[in-house]
């Protein structure tokens, strides 16, 4: 693990420390992993966590903290934020997915992980039926969209459709932040997940859609298709590993917006900006780096970070921060890897008195099956000191 570094590109300098980890959440009990966060005010946090691992049961456990986490309790039934199939009873609302973001007006909104069709789809679907996406693929997909108070009541529930897709099916699964503009307009990201042409598994594709009248209809924006991309990476003869995948937009201090994605576990993330306010986004490019689900945060010195982790089943996994110092993502410095070790790699933040706090696993994720090393699974806090020193 490192513990600090300086980094310059001769006209800026930042410094970055690990202040230090803390353990939110212990188990002796089997895998937890996937952590999702939801901010509130006066202190109060949402969490969930996965315990289990792909190809295996992965329920979904959901806490609560008074204290900006130094205590975790289960999460009160009744919570808003807690949504219940009426058919399987599953909590299928899981922060590590869907597409969250925090209002100007103070409420917290979010569009679900998946559309209306394929949670009712889900009921009574195995693996035995068929590969997930391949199975979920629909036409004419209809997101549920959500609001809630900044204390956590449920405000809003309603559901929109996104006129003019260029594909006839598809599955969906959704990551990443709902940003709201200057003007008041939203922008948020999707993910299309579709069979491969002409080949075995599935590919992805990121897309952006636009709202002018506060979420209640959204129109297309533009796609992110990997087949658009001239450049090979990655271990499969398509031109990212995965395709584009696990978007995060942020609204940068210059006005510009950033979208920044992964492509695989291996394969570098790439990103697209808009100077317009999302009515045309420049061609992606990479990043130069790999990660998974980034998440992109601007500190109030200026500095824009993007929090991310990689690694394969079976493999090491490293969690760490890539630094953009003058905070317009043009160029992004080495990754800051706070952890090397085991784990799902998927991260989630906060930001306290200017420090980057990262929310991460500790734990046996990408173990053969059957076989633990840790002693005890854990989802860890690290908070990070990030300082600008010049320029």
């Amino acid at each position: 693990m490192i513990r600090d570094a300086t980094y310059t590109n001769g006209i800026h300098t930042a410094t970055i420390h690990v202040e230090r980890i803390d353990t939110w959440v212990a188990s002796a009990e089997g895998v937890i992993n996937f952590p999702g966060l939801v901010e509130m005010d006066d202190h109060h946090l949402y969490m969930t966590i996965h315990r289990g691992r792909h190809g295996g049961t992965e329920p979904i456990q959901s806490l609560h903290s008074s204290d900006d986490g130094l205590s975790w309790h289960d999460a009160s039934p009744d919570s808003a934020f807690i949504a219940r199939h009426p058919e399987n009873d599953l909590n299928y609302l899981d922060f590590t997915s869907g597409t969250l973001g925090y209002l100007r007006d103070g409420t917290i909104v979010r569009i679900d992980t998946y559309p209306v069709e394929i949670e009712e789809a889900t009921v009574g679907y195995t693996r035995n039926h068929g590969p997930f996406h391949e199975v979920m693929q629909i036409p004419n997909p209809t997101f549920r969209w959500r609001r809630w108070s900044s204390t956590g009541g449920s405000l809003e529930v309603t559901t929109f459709h996104i006129d003019d897709l260029p594909w006839a099916t598809s599955s969906y699964e959704n990551y990443g932040s709902v940003v709201e503009l200057k003007n008041g307009g939203l922008l948020a990201s999707f993910l299309r997940v579709y069979p491969c042409p002409g080949q075995e598994g599935i590919a992805t594709a990121v897309f952006i859609g636009r709202s002018d009248d506060h979420g209640k209809s959204w129109q297309l924006a533009t796609v992110f298709d990997p087949d658009q991309v001239d450049q090979t990476y990655g271990i499969s003869d398509r031109h990212v590993d995965q395709g584009f995948s696990e978007p995060d937009l942020t609204l940068l201090s210059n006005g510009d917006v950033l979208c920044v994605m992964r492509t695989g576990s291996y394969s570098p993330m790439w990103q697209s900006r808009s100077v317009d306010g999302g009515e045309t986004w420049a061609p992606p490019t990479r990043v130069g780096w790999p990660g998974v689900r980034p998440q992109l945060d601007t500190l109030p010195n200026g500095i824009l970070t993007c929090t991310t982790g990689r690694g394969g089943y079976g493999q090491p996994q490293v969690t760490g921060v890539l630094l953009s110092l003058d905070g317009t993502g043009t160029h992004w410095e080495a990754p800051f890897n706070f952890h090397t070790g085991p784990g799902c790699s998927y991260t989630q933040t906060m930001q306290r008195s200017g420090n980057l706090h990262v929310i991460y696993s500790h734990s046996d994720f990408t173990r053969v099956f059957g076989t633990h090393a840790l002693p005890s699974q854990t989802i860890k806090r690290a908070i990070l000191n990030v300082r600008l020193e010049t320029g």
